[in-house]
């Protein structure tokens, strides 16, 4: 009896024993199956890394300013009697913009006008008598003195009128109005204000150590923040003639091209001073870096072997640290971590890591332009 339970012991051991073993086979061979399996290809699109010329530069934050920049008002008071603008519109020099109420100051002038009439008329008595020796030179003289002053005044009283009627100083745009018909003015108290924005200067500094490398003349490109793919060109003008004791820095200023208008004083952007020589280094799409905490890397492709002969169709990806230097426009340049050439990941790096197997779709590219143009309008 007890024999025949430890056969069936055995017998029951070696059947469970083949089935766990067959079932760790199973699970090895399926494990060894998988790891030798290849993960599907990724569709990227990529380019090669490639050396480009870049002139050298200097950055400077600028701001801007009008060539000509007034509040409008007047020299004389009075109360608002016509408006002849409207916020904001281009003008002309000398366009009518305000007039103030003169009726008290024609009615003077016309009371002047009277005064020298009869001054005139004496004067002209006067003349007549001391030709005909009737009257002694000196009344002559004093009539000759009232008739003058008369004039002065007419005239003193004509200015006084015309400056009742305010005009633009010089060609420009205006800003918004503050004042309203009706409104009385004193002497100074701003109408509106008047920028010329055709051209318009960009003021910015540059250390002194930067000196001996900027010069009148040479091209400067502006970006603003509101335009970030525009850049308005233009040159410097003009040189400081000392260097600032607190900051050690050098003012320059450079005229800028406003014909669109867009520009505005106040403004501030970046000002890139174009030096006269050139650099060559490896420059990338900015869409190709991936931007970490702890480094900016890139993917490097590299075509796999079929049977010992690239195929140039499916590649390795491997992710590559690199250090980051200038950047223009659609570019950035690299400084470490890369060489001329090597085919780089420029869109689709989501779906890599390292060693995974790509395949390159160039159908469409990210823009790789150094200066992107963008219409002026």
């Amino acid at each position: 009896m007890i024999k025949r339970i430890l056969i069936a012991l055995v017998v029951l051991g070696l059947v469970f024993g083949g089935v766990i073993g067959w079932k760790l086979y199973m699970a090895s061979m399926t494990q060894q199956f998988m790891a030798q399996r290849k993960p599907p290809a990724s569709s990227v699109a990529a380019r090669p890394a490639s050396m480009s010329r870049w002139q050298s530069t200097l950055q400077a934050v600028a701001s801007l300013e009008a060539v000509q920049g007034v509040q409008v008002s007047g020299e004389i008071a009075g109360q608002v009697e016509a408006i002849h603008f409207s916020s904001g519109e281009e003008v002309e020099q000398n366009d009518l913009l305000l007039e103030l109420d003169t009726t008290v100051d024609r009615a003077e002038l016309e009371r002047l006008r009277t005064v020298l009439d009869l001054a005139r008329v004496q004067f002209e008595r006067q003349k007549r008598l001391v030709e005909r020796e009737m009257s002694p030179q000196s009344e002559l003289d004093e009539a000759e003195a009232r008739y003058r002053q008369a004039q002065t005044e007419v005239k003193k009283q004509r200015i006084l009128i015309g400056k009742k009627r305010i005009q633009a100083p010089f060609t420009g745009r205006l800003g918004i109005r503050k004042v309203d018909l009706g409104q009385y003015l004193s002497p100074g108290e701003p109408i509106v204000g008047l920028q010329s924005l055709h051209p318009i200067y960009a003021n910015f500094s540059l250390p002194q150590q930067a000196m001996d490398r900027v010069s009148k003349g040479q091209k400067v490109e502006l970006t603003l923040e509101g335009w970030p793919d525009a850049v308005f060109a233009g040159e410097i003008t003009a040189i400081e003639a000392e260097v600032n004791e607190n900051t050690r820095n050098v003012s320059l200023q450079a005229t800028l091209d406003n014909e669109s208008g867009r520009l505005r004083p106040g403004m501030y952007g970046q000002a890139t001073i174009i030096l006269p020589d050139e650099r060559s280094l490896i420059t990338l799409p900015q869409t190709a870096v991936k931007y970490n905490p702890y480094g900016d890397i890139v993917f490097v492709l590299k075509a796999e072997e079929n049977g010992g002969e690239k195929s140039g169709k499916t590649y390795t990806a491997s992710r590559r640290f690199v250090t980051l230097g200038e950047r223009r426009g659609d570019q950035v340049a690299v400084l470490k971590g890369l060489e001329a050439g090597e085919l780089v990941v420029v869109s689709g790096q989501h779906k890599l890591r390292e060693g995974a197997r790509a395949t390159v779709n160039n159908e469409i590219l990210p823009s790789n332009e150094p200066a992107p143009q963008v219409e002026d309008t």
